[in-house]
């Protein structure tokens, strides 16, 4: 019998890959696999949008009514716009 000890990382997808040594190729085994966690399992991300405060709702209800947003049927001016360029930095 031979132990083999690795540390690895499982993914999502939840699959342990183990590639053995080249001297047990076309060969039976019987495999016994024992784990421990070495942290502690990573918390799934929050919400994708962060908790609202309690009278966010209230404090903010309205706040565009004196200065409504006007679409017309020209659509957005291409003045108001950033030019793509300027949206990404480069190095």
């Amino acid at each position: 019998m031979q132990n083999i000890r690795l540390a690895t990382h499982i993914g999502e997808d939840g699959i342990l890959k183990v590639q053995m040594p080249s001297e047990v190729k076309n060969t039976e085994l019987e495999v016994l696999v024992l784990f421990q966690a070495t942290t502690p399992p990573r918390q799934e991300k929050a919400t994708k949008h962060p908790k609202w405060l309690s009278d966010f709702f209230e404090k903010t209800w309205g706040s565009c009514a004196d200065a409504p947003i006007i679409i017309d049927e020209e659509g957005v001016s291409a003045e108001l716009d950033d030019p793509p360029e300027e949206l990404f930095a480069t190095r």
